[in-house]
């Protein structure tokens, strides 16, 4: 009985110690919104990017 006992309570610190530590959520160093705000910049300068070799095609053509 004591043996069970013993199992249950390690099961239910280990289950406490895992929810703590964020229960599996993706261990990104990176928070979120700032994640969010890195991908918006990364759009901007692939569409500044795509208009400033436009303009450079347009400027070469007579």
């Amino acid at each position: 009985m004591r043996l069970i006992g013993m199992l249950l309570a390690l099961g239910a610190i280990g289950w406490a110690l895992y929810q703590g530590s964020g229960a599996g959520q993706s261990d990104s160093a990176i928070p979120e919104g700032q994640r969010q705000a890195l991908e918006k910049a990364g759009k901007l300068e692939q569409s500044l990017q795509a208009a400033a070799q436009q303009r450079l095609e347009e400027a070469e053509t007579p």
